[in-house]
């Protein structure tokens, strides 16, 4: 960023270069290639490719767990039991 562009102090930047968003998910620009690249797509302003916190941010939750991964109202409904037929007589 050129010198009049830098943010205040204790302010974290939406997108993150490559090496950035390794080191915000905490591994190597090599592991970052491999396992997270894939996954997340960056978003493409000219030639650079920077990677959305907010994207890392979801796909890490969902990989640790915290949020689930979207299921077909069918699941949901086997799960919970389907007392709609029961409820009308």
């Amino acid at each position: 960023m050129p010198d009049g562009d830098v943010l205040p102090r204790g302010m974290t930047p939406r997108l993150l270069s490559r090496e950035a968003a390794a080191a915000y998910c905490g591994v190597t620009a090599t592991t970052f290639d491999e396992h997270i690249r894939p996954k997340v797509a960056p978003v493409e302003i000219g030639a650079r490719r920077l990677w959305d916190v907010k994207a890392l941010d979801h796909w890490l939750d969902q990989r640790s767990g915290l949020i689930a991964e979207f299921q077909p109202v069918e699941d949901w409904v086997e799960r919970l039991g389907d007392d709609r037929a029961r409820s009308r007589r």
